[in-house]
């Protein structure tokens, strides 16, 4: 169970992380937020779940975490970074973060109501993940900025999915899908290096 005091943290550390994955364009940057945002999530899961069960969650984002590093330290990092990008367009993605987030806590306010089983810190915080985690999808299209907007969603999912199914199996199977992420992302990255080498 999460401390009333932390409460409110929790939800604008799953903000800021998925907002900040948004706009870093460094691929180091955006590992390390997308381990901090997986802090968040066990601490949002285990409203629901025995602290036990919800570091399943954390344990598996960060393998994916480090599946992913692995992948990413071969590449040339100025392929993955994109280089520079102009002032004008973290602004644009700042303010559709801030539109997102809007998006979320009115979203999650409803949400409650039509799932009383969810507390309103849980719904705020899946609410933000799955919204930021779409805007996520729809910016990009490097395979490297795909899953991670694909974690993003399934982090939000999962706590959403927390509150209404407490089954070990179900941790596992969704630590799994979170695992063949990170792989299918290494393996994407690095076919794309062996096509250009060839």
């Amino acid at each position: 169970m999460i401390p009333e005091f932390l409460i409110l943290p929790i939800v604008i550390l799953a903000f800021l992380t998925a907002s900040i994955l948004l706009i870093s364009w460094d691929w180091r940057i955006s590992i390390f937020i997308l381990a901090l945002q997986y802090v968040a999530v066990v601490f949002l899961v285990s409203s629901s779940w025995p602290i036990e069960t919800a570091a399943v969650k954390l344990v598996a984002g960060w393998m994916a975490c480090a599946v992913m590093v692995l992948a990413l330290r071969n590449l040339h990092s100025n392929r993955i970074n994109g280089g520079v990008k102009p002032i004008s367009e973290i602004v644009f993605r700042l303010i559709l973060a801030v539109m997102a987030g809007l998006f979320a806590f009115t979203g999650g306010a409803r949400l409650v109501l039509w799932l009383p089983e969810i507390s309103v810190e849980q719904a705020y915080g899946s609410m933000i993940l799955i919204a930021l985690g779409l805007l996520h999808l729809g910016l990009t299209n490097h395979p490297f900025r795909v899953v991670l907007g694909l974690l993003t969603v399934l982090s939000g999912f999962e706590i959403l999915y927390a509150a209404l199914e407490s089954s070990i199996l179900i941790a596992g199977l969704l630590a799994l899908v979170t695992l063949g992420l990170a792989i299918i992302c290494a393996y994407l990255l690095t076919a794309q290096t062996l096509e250009e080498v060839s």
